[in-house]
């Protein structure tokens, strides 16, 4: 027999009358402390409600009468004899439990830590090869837009030297196998930026007047458009935009809308100037100018040899943030080096 004490509530009123109840089989029994029998009723007549961390417990009777108990056991056993709530009763025990609870806050920063480290980057990869061309092309608009406003200024560069870097723009478009319908080579100024370059996920690639100036040959810009194609073509910035939006953006777009997307486009501008290119993407970036460096014979020096004027003039490296301070430089040299030598 399970028994226990608590209030019995009799639905026509909110007084509550102390009472013991007892279940003898198939039947629950309530009575008042004078033993006398307030209520008879059938076990598989009552609702039990969801224990609820140490609060009393609650049991439903027929014509909205309710027992309440403090007994946490003997409403457990009282559940089990009824069969109810039994997942809800495992949830509970988790919960009362300390090395359960430990075990499931581990378990909770493991999961997110997986999904951020993995799941999210290859869904956001997969989502930025799947998306329509008009959303790289919105997000592009949008990026430069805001740029042009904040950071950057018309270039200042003659027509014809202009024309000379899109010819060899064009060039290496054709070599790499870009889309030349899409790619095209843009120039700004822009002292707050400086001597740099970045790639828009439309296929527009940015130089300004400040990198131009600071290069001693063609093959040291060259090297730079390279690296900036790779970002195009491997669709960095919208896997940015992706990653950076998190949850929400993938389940978005897996369910097909993809409104989302176009107003992350705001959040680019940001993402370039303050986070950069992750150092895995800015590795494959710098692994693709490497094999077109190498293929052309011209080897991984002016490439080098731009990146280490750009680093001693105190600005980021390219694909890096702009208000970067990290001293990433040499690691970086240090890579392409390796690079060169595994593709020999």
């Amino acid at each position: 027999m399970i028994e226990f004490t608590g209030d019995y509530f009799d639905g026509r009123t909110s007084r509550p009358v102390p009472a013991v109840f007892a279940c003898d089989g198939p039947w629950l029994m309530i009575r008042d402390r004078n033993n006398s029998l307030l209520l008879r009723v059938g076990l598989k007549d009552c609702s039990i409600d969801p224990p609820l961390g140490r609060t009393a417990r609650t049991i439903r009777l027929p014509g909205n009468a309710v027992c309440e108990t403090f007994d946490h056991d003997a409403v457990a056993a009282l559940e089990k004899t009824a069969k109810q709530n039994p997942v809800l009763r495992l949830v509970h025990a988790i919960e009362a439990s300390r090395r359960a609870v430990l075990l499931s806050l581990v378990g909770i920063i493991l999961s997110v830590w997986l999904f951020h480290t993995f799941v999210i980057p290859s869904l956001a990869g997969r989502i930025a090869f799947s998306l329509p061309a008009g959303i790289a092309d919105t997000v592009s608009s949008q990026t430069l837009k805001v740029l042009d406003s904040r950071l950057l200024q018309p270039s200042g560069l003659d027509a014809d030297r202009t024309a000379a870097l899109r010819t060899a723009f064009d060039r290496i478009v054709a070599e790499t196998g870009s889309d030349a319908s899409r790619c095209r080579l843009e120039f700004r100024k822009s002292p707050v930026v400086g001597p740099n370059a970045f790639a828009l996920p439309s296929g527009l690639v940015v130089m300004t007047d400040e990198l131009v100036a600071l290069a001693e040959t063609d093959e040291e810009l060259e090297a730079i458009l390279y690296h900036e194609l790779a970002h195009v073509r491997n669709r960095h910035a919208l896997r940015m935009v992706v990653q950076d939006a998190g949850i929400f953006l993938v389940v978005s777009a897996l369910a097909g809308d993809l409104s989302g997307i176009s107003s992350a486009a705001a959040s680019l501008p940001t993402v370039l100037a303050q986070s950069g290119y992750s150092r895995e993407f800015e590795r494959e970036a710098d692994r693709f100018a490497v094999q077109y460096l190498i293929r052309r014979k011209s080897g991984v020096i002016p490439f080098q040899d731009i990146l280490r004027r750009i680093s001693k003039t105190g600005t980021a490296l390219p694909g890096e943030a702009v208000f970067s301070t990290h001293p990433v430089m040499e690691d970086r040299l240090q890579d392409i080096e390796k690079m060169k030598n595994a593709l020999r």
